[in-house]
């Protein structure tokens, strides 16, 4: 009977000790203070707060509610228009009229049905619908204005009328091609084969009635001539019967034959005809 006494005093003891390891003080109220009671902490007990995003991989962020704005608008319509025609450069678009602003979600879409004219123009009426989610938002019609910026060649020095270009005689610098500067040639071009057909001075914006193709190829000159086709290779002589500029056809006429035909200026030597 005494040792199952023991026996039973035993864990309760443990448990006592055990629990008195997490009490620091205690003060009574009748001591005059109050009752504080400090925990230290455990393996069971954090000291900070458990976030619910800790137990789950597979948290998935709620799209963000977004305010569409005119200026968000119109640089959504213009990258809208580039893509639409495929324009190089960059595409500007312009509200003309007041623009109430929308609240939408970050997943939102700007959908563009017609434009008139249909083409990247200065100006334009453009319809269009948002959508959010899936979901038709509203469809809209506005009058744009259009800026469509692309690098353009300005000359570097003073240039003379008949001088043969090259890019490396230019500047690059981005304008609005559909306005004061309309007509200026893009800096992608190759300006192999052209010359001045006027005097520039320097910083000018190069525009294509400024240009003249070279004339390669003159009337009266022999050349070379390059016939292909259906697995034949030839080559003869012929006479230019009128000048020819680079990529450009020619009357030539074959000198063992007489017979003449249109071929097409390779160089200033040589044209090709296709059998």
């Amino acid at each position: 009977m005494r040792f199952s006494f023991l026996f039973l005093f035993l864990p309760i003891s443990i448990i006592l000790a055990d629990v008195s390891r997490f009490i620091d003080s205690l003060e009574l109220p009748g001591a005059g203070g109050q009752i504080n009671v400090f925990t230290k902490s455990s393996a069971l007990i954090s000291s900070r707060p458990v976030s619910l995003r800790s137990y789950s991989d597979d948290t998935v962020a709620l799209p963000s509610t977004i305010t569409l704005s005119r200026e968000t608008l119109e640089q959504r319509l213009g990258e809208s228009i580039a893509h639409r025609y495929q324009a190089s450069g960059k595409v500007v678009a312009f509200l003309t009229r007041e623009w109430s602003s929308i609240k939408v979600s970050s997943n939102y879409l700007i959908k563009i049905s017609d434009c008139s004219p249909d083409q990247i123009c200065s100006s334009t009426f453009t319809r269009f619908s948002v959508w959010d989610s899936g979901n038709l938002v509203g469809e809209f019609a506005e009058p744009l204005r259009i800026g469509h910026f692309v690098d353009v060649f300005f000359s570097k020095t003073p240039l003379q009328r008949g001088t043969r270009l090259n890019s490396i005689q230019f500047d690059k610098k981005p304008v609005d091609i559909l306005k004061k500067y309309a007509g200026t040639v893009p800096a992608n071009i190759n300006l192999k084969g052209y010359q001045l057909a006027s005097n520039v001075k320097s910083n000018t914006p190069i525009k294509w009635n400024f240009l003249s193709k070279v004339t390669l190829v003159k009337k009266g000159q022999i050349v070379d001539v390059f016939a292909s086709g259906n697995g034949i290779y030839v080559t003869m002589k012929g006479m230019a019967l009128e000048d020819g500029v680079s990529g450009g056809n020619v009357t030539v006429k074959n000198l063992s034959s007489k017979k003449e035909f249109q071929a097409k200026v390779l160089n200033e030597n040589s044209v090709k005809v296709h059998l």
